[in-house]
């Protein structure tokens, strides 16, 4: 076999290598709690809680904030969890190159140092484009891993787009706030352009994400990723609709959510789309935990991958890209899951096809 490949196991005959692969095999379970618990912590922190202001009953407010706090907290220690165990395992590695190993090692872990304050307060505005800045370079360098294996390669081009989204964000920020400062309209012009090209790129990486699901199986890939993108649409739906009434709960709840989730500066004609991108990235990386014949960590760095959105400058989302990145080069080279996945995607193929013959 190849020894260049590292999606074929290496052998070697003349010395021994009690390593010469990853197995990660152990972290699969971990993997997907922290993408459900991320899940779950961002339909509570960002489709619900902060439109139930001014609408929902005191207790109704103090027990769903408190309920996304906890959320919060867990998907940030799971996270960093993951993120130490990657950090160990990558160090083991032989098959990535020492300085993609080592450069993710070290980034890594200064994206944790960076978020870890927020557990306590909000970050300042440097430190969070600095956050941005560091965990987008981790999100490129583990692109160029991952793009060269064929198993990896839908989630090195997500990683990248994601990357390229996260470091135009702080851009768009900095330059509106330096047109403000400096009372340009041709520097706010540039921010909202920025700003829309953001939102142009999450939008083309969560219809990558939405194109490989589909065409994982025909079920648990194909109708679930439409059924996403479907429910995505009448979420926003719902959130845009006016029909001159008063709204129900529902629709005042998500319209006060949604409303939010473009930030600042405002994108070009691109609003809706921006609110779009928020349910229908939660939900996909919600399709992505239930598929088969995939390795657990390629799906679980794109469920988290997903849940980052793009947006580095918020702690959490900065830490989800880093343990997607670190994941996913190590999915790169974890042979056993690999071919488990494959033979069980065998089966799946060679059993319709053998049904006609069957009741022949």
């Amino acid at each position: 076999m190849d020894a260049s490949n590292p999606s074929e196991p290496s052998r070697s005959s003349g010395e021994a290598n009690p390593r010469p692969t990853a197995s990660i095999a152990w972290a699969g379970g971990a993997l997907v709690l922290t993408a459900v618990v991320g899940a779950l912590a961002k339909v509570f922190g960002v489709l619900i809680a902060p439109g139930m202001r001014g609408i929902a009953s005191q207790r109704s407010m103090e027990l769903t904030e408190g309920l996304s706090a906890t959320l919060s907290y867990t998907f940030a220690a799971l996270l960093i969890a993951l993120i130490c165990g990657g950090s160990f395992e990558l160090a083991r590695v032989q098959r990535i190159g020492v300085g993609s190993r080592s450069g993710v090692v070290a980034i890594s872990g200064l994206v944790v140092a960076l978020a870890s304050p927020a557990v306590m307060h909000r970050l300042h505005t440097m430190a969070a484009l600095a956050l941005a800045l560091v965990a987008s370079v981790l999100a490129m360098i583990a692109t160029a891993s991952t793009l060269r294996v064929a198993h990896t390669r839908a989630v090195g081009a997500l990683l990248a787009l994601l990357a390229i989204a996260g470091l135009l964000r702080p851009i768009a920020w900095e330059l509106t706030a330096l047109a403000g400062e400096r009372a340009s309209l041709g520097l706010y012009h540039a921010g909202r352009t920025v700003a829309t090209l953001t939102i142009a790129i999450q939008a083309f990486a969560t219809l990558l994400a939405a194109a490989w699901l589909g065409t994982r199986s025909r079920w648990r890939g194909r109708m679930l990723a439409n059924g996403a993108i479907v429910v995505a649409f009448a979420i926003t739906y719902l959130a845009a609709h006016d029909s001159g009434d008063t709204p129900s709960t529902v629709e005042a709840v998500l319209r006060g959510s949604l409303s939010q989730t473009s930030g600042l500066p405002v994108p070009y004609a691109l609003t809706s789309i921006a609110a779009f991108l928020v349910p229908a990235s939660i939900l996909l990386a919600i399709v992505a935990l239930v598929q088969r014949a995939q390795p657990l960590a390629v799906l679980a760095a794109i469920a988290l991958a997903l849940l980052s959105h793009g947006a580095f400058d918020v702690p959490l989302q900065a830490l989800a890209i880093a343990a997607a990145s670190q994941w996913a080069m190590l999915a790169m080279v974890d042979d056993r899951s690999l071919w488990a996945a494959r033979v069980q995607q065998r089966e799946q193929e060679t059993v319709p096809a053998r049904a006609p013959t069957t009741q022949a």
